[in-house]
């Protein structure tokens, strides 16, 4: 097994030179409250030159930057006023320090597995800070959340409702529920029509029914998916409609406390726009009095649940490059040492995705021809990014992939069994601190040695340390033998290839 990471406390780390502009042809608005550069034409995050994070914790490695996500954050806060909820969206990121820096920031949860829920508590959130929405839940899944006692459980469907009541009667226990509605909205180029969540308004009627018919469910919300939702026209087209809804039940006796609209804001990437959050100011006026046209008298407490738009452009992955390719007259092409598959796996999954990939230590360079990014797995589909614009790379530059804040970490996978990359989060005067470390192999194998057992702890400890060998040990070794044969060498372990191979492990162990 590898021994466990040494401790790492916040470091100031050093400062190289005064901060100057990046160069227009690199830099996007998003980015300017936390990038810079030095003298060097080394890109600056906060302050720090990527050179130094890269000899602090090697790659590829996400840098989160700490200050872009509560900005972010109590942009949401100012825009929508205490009144309003805020829940963020585990699915995007759940790393823990992140969760723990959005509790701060006053933010709710919206988690959609148990594992979520678990994380967060390990945060420090309440259960009533947790909402569990998501397509499925077992029965295991229901008494779990029931038994810790969350806000609420969403149904998704007629057979999630029978499934909480099934779940409900067993426990003997009341379980607060909202229903996820699909209001078959169509609004210029929006539509939800052929969306997989909720409910379809045309069978609201008997999902009440059904629930009301529950001596154990509360229904007591509804729930909106908005997925990039791009203007706030659908917001408030989505509210009328469940708002008719929260009138019907108070009509039928049924007390509706709370109404989410989900989330949905596009966050920028690329060349895209991002939601125009300042566009909402308006909104919470524009329900209450929605709210009063409709005379709903209970109280109605109005929730939102944005994720991407509050992490994705504070994500930074750097990664190296490791080789260059020329493919013909016109074609060139760069391989890193990162994937699409463990690092930026948006990039095969969403089609028309176009990452912005810095020169990171060579901002000062002008962009010279076209290139393709190549990750480093064996799949020949899988590349991180085409015919960039950049200029001359080669094996040891680094790059810089912008506005991996969310989907990024949580999506990666093991392909090729490789370990996933770790992350360190940025704090504004430049400290940092690993917020998760690499994977172990231990780890990435226990699911099938628990179960097969064809290897036992020793026999995966044996291969670790192989792989963690001390190189110059061995090369000792070898300049001892061969001084034996033919009289060579001093046998001290000094020779240039035995220093290379102690300055490599020194770096490794790093």
């Amino acid at each position: 097994m590898e021994p466990p990471p040494k401790e790492r406390s916040w470091k100031k780390a050093p400062r190289i030179s005064r901060h100057q502009r990046i160069s227009t042809r690199y830099m996007r608005d998003r980015w300017e409250r936390f990038l810079s550069q030095d003298k060097r034409g080394m890109l600056m995050i906060e302050g720090v030159p990527v050179d130094e994070l890269v000899a602090r914790y090697g790659t590829p490695i996400y840098v989160y930057v700490e200050s872009e996500i509560r900005k972010r954050a109590q942009r949401f806060k100012k825009v929508f006023g205490p009144e309003i909820g805020l829940q963020f969206a585990v699915k995007c990121n759940s790393n823990l320090e992140i969760l723990r820096i959005l509790r701060e920031e006053g933010f709710e949860l919206d988690c959609s597995s148990v594992g979520e829920l678990i994380l967060g508590l390990l945060a420090d959130y309440k259960p009533k800070q947790l909402s569990f929405t998501n397509l499925y839940k077992n029965e295991r899944d229901l008494f779990f959340a029931t038994k810790m006692g969350v806000q609420s459980v969403t149904a998704d469907s007629i057979e999630d409702i029978e499934q909480i009541a099934r779940t409900a009667k067993k426990l003997k226990k009341h379980i607060d529920v909202a229903i996820r509605v699909n209001p078959m909205l169509e609004i210029g180029s929006y539509s939800t029509r052929d969306n997989k969540y909720g409910i379809p308004i045309g069978y609201i009627d008997r999902a009440i029914d059904l629930a009301r018919k529950s001596p154990f469910v509360d229904l007591n919300g509804f729930h909106f998916f908005g997925g990039y939702v791009h203007e706030t026209r659908v917001y408030k087209a989505a509210a009328r409609a469940m708002i008719k809804l929260v009138r019907r039940c108070q009509d039928r006796g049924i007390k509706i406390k709370s109404l989410s609209l989900g989330g949905g804001f596009p966050a920028a990437v690329g060349d895209e726009h991002a939601f125009p959050i300042e566009d909402m100011k308006d909104f919470p006026r524009w329900f209450n009095r929605l709210v009063e046209r409709n005379g709903i008298v209970n109280p109605l407490r109005l929730v939102f649940e944005p994720g991407k738009s509050i992490v994705l452009n504070a994500g930074i992955g750097l990664t190296k490059v490791v080789s260059k390719k020329r493919l013909g007259l016109k074609k060139r092409m760069v391989v890193v040492d990162s994937s699409a598959y463990n690092f930026v796996p948006d990039a095969l999954v969403q089609e028309g995705l176009h990452y912005d990939l810095l020169p990171a230590s060579k901002m000062n360079a002008p962009r010279i021809h076209k290139l393709t990014v190549g990750g480093n797995t064996c799949d020949a589909w899988e590349i991180i990014s085409k015919d960039l614009h950049m200029p001359k790379l080669r094996a040891g530059d680094l790059l810089a992939i912008m506005d991996v804040g969310a989907y990024a970490q949580v999506m990666a996978s093991n392909f090729n069994t490789i370990k996933r990359a770790a992350i360190v989060l940025m704090r504004p005067d430049g400290t940092t601190k690993l917020i998760r470390r690499r994977d172990r192999y231990s780890e990435m194998f226990a699911p099938e040695l628990d179960v097969l057992k064809i290897a036992g702890r020793d026999e995966l400890e044996h291969y670790n340390n192989l792989y963690r060998v001390n190189v110059d040990k061995y090369w000792r070794g070898q300049v001892k033998r061969r001084k034996g044969r033919n009289g060579n060498g001093n046998g001290n372990g000094h020779s240039p290839l035995a220093k290379k191979f102690r300055e490599l492990e020194e770096a490794a162990a790093r």
